[in-house]
């Protein structure tokens, strides 16, 4: 191939851009045709997800017509309040308030979101230009549901004290909400107001979480700005459960139901009788009403309590709310035992979670019959059979809510979740089935039909697991307990756990620039910036549109973007997709680690070094992989790109990267320049094997970490101080292999511990050793180790005898073993195997008694036993077993004939 085949990569060559925050557009006029090209063959880069949910949004015409017809009757209650004194309590409080919470559960969280009138004059501020750019202190953020509580406590207290008959005190009331709206949109951004301050804020979450009676498009902004962690808007479940231990909703949620009963029951505890409360005749027309609600009862009507009146109906309001409150809140939090047992007994999950999320339920379902079997009654009463009709309708809604979130578990949100993600990745012909369980069976019958399609599958199951991580729906320890997903994907356990190794690197790369970190809102705040910045510069580039620098800095104003936040959006503009720059120069690194260290091992060849280079070989084929992928490259020119970056010539492999630079944007070019450069050298610097090794112990890969921890043990290049950065890894070779290399090299021995015991890694290197196991992966070894058992045995003594059932295969790890045939003077030796060998495989292969006895030569022998079976499952899944053993039984056949 000539020396410029890697210039023929297809759009990806281009003029170097660099952005100025606040520079003029003319500065950007060079992004025009390599990020129109880049932006379209990539198909809408980050920001379709959130074109797809205003889409959704958009679809759903009918709930743009409610929402003007909810703002036209917010704004004309405190107008008909002042006017119509007479039936302002009435159409307020037994009506409009009354209809609420049942119209929130059965339209939906996310269309109430949208509909919802206070969020309109909180997002008023910035319709008009002047809204706030602030987001909300952490305090808030952690206790925002005992703020919203106390405002919530403080409008039912404001009710029996002023607003029940007062139709002047309930035009102040709504006014003066509407107001405070407002101005938190003037200092906060985005639905700070909805999401942190407003009191119904928790009461629609209460009544719809985790999700609602039905899907919903979702009520994200159109112009994210971050404003909240884990944002119900964007994902209303996926905030449920990340907050589910949150101290602050316990109180919050626990309280609810019984401010509601208390808001009611004081009626009662006034008047002495509740028809005071259900006939709605007085309570509704009580004009003036604050005048007297600080000062000693002196009747009926000013009364606090009836058993108390002189106590000002102030005080006894709010004693009555509090009272009922904590009442409320330790009942459901006691409520805690009793549903552990419950679920013990039936024999279901019940960790904290899934207690806490009972609780959740119970107190939701109890706070909206609870306000129900009030709200509303004193007008319904007029109309007959409407009181009853209405609370069928209600308990029957409550119920089903009940059954369809005390079902739910978070576990089923993350299968849905990921469900989801593979289905939007959808490639076949036929559109995508709505029930996800036929479209894994279409996709899995689809993906079997070559080797090929089934890689494709395993990248989009891939890509599916490394959104949902990074959207924070779930957690790498509980992805792997979703196997029931992984069976109707007909995913391997080995190719799941590439898959997390895979993501694992990636995470860790993450990890060591906190400024890689992001939320999925911070995410969806830069798609959609990317997504706008697009169409902008689309029209500044226009033939005849003038470019202002100063309009291009307020652009990136509004949307929160940060200078450096702005440069990334315009790199991943140029480079076609999110991130393919950062993951495509780290490729680049991770080839010149690995090429240097395979060098330095090739030089002092042992087990546990080859295996070493094995493990770094394959990262160093998935790191080309990569670079092939992400630069489009054909099958000759990948061919040529692995042939050089896999060279031992540092050169050779500098000029690789050289002419890929050359060949493609200047801002990966660059990236890719640097990223060699400082790693060769680096690398270079280090001469010393044992310190080569020794930074192995910081990859992200498992095995590699768990290797290079056990050869720097075993040859003394480092204490437990060098190693204090994995004395905490969670993974469980890495982990078994740092309790070995205490006890072994570290002189960490207690009475009774065996010296001689084999680590995990330990049996990989003995498995690998052999020929039979030298082409498996290292999934496939930790397998293979974990269903084997080590014997020593003495010289002479019998590993097995001849007619003996055979049910394992042996290993010889170290020593020496004859194998034998009849006794005394009969006794033949068939064979002799040393270290690397197996013996038994035919006796599991094909069922019959032993043909010959084993036993331990000379020096005695070292072996692992595997179980017959685990053996057979290898021997299907790896073709290279069956390869080996083939060769092993001719040459035993060559022999027995010689």
């Amino acid at each position: 191939m000539a020396d410029n085949s890697f210039d023929d990569l297809t759009g990806l060559s281009g003029t170097r851009v660099r952005s100025v925050p606040g520079a003029s557009l003319h500065n950007f006029a060079a992004l025009s045709g390599a990020r129109a090209s880049a932006v379209r063959r990539s198909g809408s880069i980050g920001g379709s997800q959130t074109t797809i949910a205003i889409e959704k949004q958009k679809s759903e015409g009918w709930v743009e017509t409610i929402r003007v017809i909810a703002l036209v009757v917010f704004i004309a209650i405190p107008i008909f309040a002042w006017f119509v004194q007479d039936y302002a309590g009435r159409v307020v409080w037994t009506v409009a308030v009354a209809v609420l919470p049942l119209f929130i559960v059965l339209v939906g969280y996310h269309r109430w979101r949208r509909i919802c009138p206070l969020a309109f004059f909180s997002k008023l501020p910035g319709l008009l230009k002047i809204g706030g750019k602030r987001t909300v202190p952490v305090w808030l953020e952690k206790y925002y549901y005992v703020l919203a509580l106390f405002f919530f406590i403080f409008g039912l207290w404001f009710r029996h004290v002023a607003m029940n008959g007062d139709g002047q005190a309930i035009t102040v009331f709504f006014v003066g909400i509407a107001l405070v709206a407002f101005v938190v949109g003037l200092i906060y951004t985005g639905k700070s107001w909805c999401n942190f301050i407003c009191p119904v804020s928790f009461i629609e979450k209460i009544y719809t979480e985790p999700h609602g009676l039905r899907e919903t498009a979702n009520s994200q902004c159109q112009k994210c700005t971050a404003c909240k962690k884990f944002c119900p808007d964007i994902n209303q479940e996926n905030g449920y459960w990340k907050e589910l231990e949150s101290g602050s909703k316990r109180i919050a949620y626990f309280t609810f139901p019984g401010l509601v009963y208390g808001f009611y029951f004081y009626y009662f505890l006034q008047a002495n009788t509740w028809q005071a409360y259900f006939d709605g005749e007085r309570w509704t027309k009580t004009p003036g009403m604050w005048r007297t609600a600080f000062s000693p009862g002196t009747n009926a009507a000013t009364a606090g309590f009836y058993f108390w009146p002189e106590c000002p109906r102030a005080l006894a309001a709010i004693i009555t709310l509090l009272v009922c409150g904590t009442v409320s809140l330790v009942f459901f939090s006691l409520l805690r035992y009793p549903i552990q047992a419950f679920l013990k007994r039936v024999k279901l999950q019940n960790d904290l979670e899934r207690v806490r999320h009972t609780q959740f339920a119970i107190a939701g379902f109890v706070a909206f019959v609870t306000f129900y079997s009030f709200a509303g009654v004193p007008t319904l009463n007029r109309i007959q059979p409407a009181p009853h009709l209405f609370m069928i309708v209600v308990v029957l809604s409550a119920a089903i809510f009940l059954a369809r979130r005390l079902k739910r578990d978070q576990r089923q949100f993350a299968e849905e979740s990921l469900a989801k993600n593979i289905i939007k990745r959808w490639e076949w012909p036929e559109p995508a089935p709505s029930n996800l369980h036929d479209a894994f069976l279409i996709h899995t019958v689809r993906s079997k039909a070559s080797a090929k399609a089934s890689e494709r599958a395993l990248e989009i199951y891939k890509d599916a697991l490394r959104e949902a991580l990074a959207d924070g729906i779930v957690t790498r320890e509980e992805l792997h307990r979703l196997q029931a997903l992984r069976d109707q994907l007909q995913i391997k356990n080995a190719d799941h756990s590439k898959v997390m190794n895979a993501l694992d690197e990636e995470a860790r790369a993450i990890l060591s620039d906190p400024s890689k970190l992001m939320s999925a809102e911070k995410r969806l705040q830069l798609d959609n910036y990317q997504q706008a910045l697009e169409e902008y510069l689309d029209r500044a580039f226009a033939p005849g549109a003038s470019a202002d620098g100063t309009l291009l800095e307020q652009f990136r104003e509004s949307y929160r973007v940060t200078p450096e936040e702005h440069q990334q959006v315009i790199e991943d503009l140029v480079s076609g997709e999110r991130g393919l720059g950062a993951r495509l120069s780290e490729a680049v690194g991770s080839i010149e680690v690995a090429a240097q260290t395979i060098v330095a091992l090739k030089s002092e060849p042992t087990a546990a070094h080859d295996f070493l280079r094995d493990i770094l070989e394959r990262r160093r084929t998935r790191a080309v992989m990569t670079l092939a992928k992400g630069l489009m490259l054909d099958e000759g020119q990948h061919a040529e790109l692995t042939n050089q970056l896999c060279s031992d010539d540092r050169a050779t492999r500098a000029t690789a990267v050289e002419r890929l630079s050359r060949a493609t944007v200047p801002i990966l070019a660059e990236r890719f320049l640097d990223s060699h450069r400082d790693i060769a050298e680096n690398e270079a610097a280090t001469t010393l094997l044992s310190e080569k090794i020794l930074r192995r112990t910081h990859s992200a890969d498992p095995y590699e970490r768990a290797l290079a921890i056990y050869i720097s043990g075993a040859t003394g290049a480092a204490d437990e101080t060098k190693l204090s950065h994995v004395a905490d890894d969670q993974h469980p070779v890495v982990s078994n292999t740092m309790i070995v290399v205490r006890k072994k090299f570290f002189g960490d021995m207690f009475p009774g511990d065996d010296e001689s015991m084999l680590s995990i890694v330990e049996k990989m290197i003995a498995l690998r050793a052999a020929p039979i196991f030298s082409r498996l992966a290292p999934e496939s070894l930790e397998r293979l180790a974990h269903a084997s058992n080590e014997d020593i045995f003495g010289p002479g003594e019998v590993l097995f005898k001849e007619g003996d059932d055979g049910s394992e295969v042996f290993i010889l790890v170290a020593g020496d073993v004859e194998v034998v045939r009849g006794e005394g003077a009969d006794r033949k030796v068939l064979a002799r195997e040393k270290a690397g060998g197996f013996i038994g495989e035919l006796a599991v292969l094909d069922p019959a008694p032993r043909s010959a006895s084993v036993v331990a030569g000379s020096e005695g022998s070292r072996v692992l036993r595997l179980d017959g079976q685990a053996f057979r499952d290898a021997l299907h899944q790896d073709s290279s077993i069956a390869e080996e053993v083939l060769k092993t039984l001719a040459q035993r056949l060559k022999n027995s004939r010689s």
